[in-house]
């Protein structure tokens, strides 16, 4: 019997290593990338940060078709950032959508939040994991968000457009939901939520040519969350 349960903490332990290694690896890389960027682009960093902050939609746009055919490669890298560190990202949606159109506007988008969202969890998770352990743990509040944490309930918070995305992550990094699954439930779910980003951002700009679409829009998303609503009233 002990020998069973010596086995099975080893087990354990030797998997949590195994994970451990593998998301101090990907900080590392993380890190690299971010250095031979600066060095290769030195302006980069500042530029991103003055650009998004003010909301200068028409500066990101000059700015990413500056980069001639890397603009797409660009603008992922931009938005992976921003959903690191918590800069909005909501600008270069709306620029992916009048520099690319609507389809490849959405993908480059959808590519670069899943990206920064996935990046974002493999930090916060290597690096604040412990004391998150130890927090929820000890807060009862904590406690009854962990509680939700599964896939179906990160599929749901990332189909959700205009959430704070740094803040969910931090939440999720900090739960027992495994990396698989947050993966997975951000790569299906951060879909639909840009492409109603994207749609309304663009819609907007253009809200002449494109009022019924962005009104039909509108009004399919205020019933679907009624009907979610509803059903979740009625269980």
């Amino acid at each position: 019997m002990y020998k069973t349960q010596h086995k099975g903490v080893r087990m354990k332990q030797s998997k949590l290593a195994a994970e451990r290694r593998i998301q101090v690896c990907a900080c590392l890389v993380i890190a690299f990338i971010l250095l031979a960027v600066h060095f290769v682009i030195p302006d980069f960093y500042g530029t991103l940060l003055t650009l998004t902050m003010a909301g200068n939609v028409q500066g990101l746009t000059d700015y990413i078709l500056s980069f001639g055919y890397g603009a797409m490669a660009m603008s992922i890298l931009m938005i992976l950032l921003t959903n690191m560190t918590g800069l909005p990202s909501l600008p270069f949606l709306i620029v992916n959508g009048l520099i690319f159109g609507l389809v490849p506007g959405i993908v480059v988008s959808w590519i670069g939040e899943v990206l920064g969202n996935i990046t974002g969890f493999i930090v916060m998770r290597t690096v604040f994991r412990d004391f998150a352990g130890r927090l929820i743990a000890k807060n009862k509040r904590f406690n009854r968000i962990d509680s939700y944490s599964s896939f179906r309930n990160v599929l749901i918070a990332r189909s959700l457009p205009y959430t704070p995305n740094v803040l969910l992550t931090a939440l999720m990094a900090s739960s027992s939901v495994s990396f698989a699954d947050h993966a997975l439930a951000t790569f299906i779910g951060k879909l639909p939520a840009v492409a109603i980003e994207v749609l309304f951002g663009h819609d907007l700009v253009y809200i002449r040519e494109n009022a019924d679409r962005l009104l039909a829009v509108l009004i399919l998303c205020l019933a679907g969350y009624g009907i979610y609503r509803w059903k979740k009233k009625c269980r």
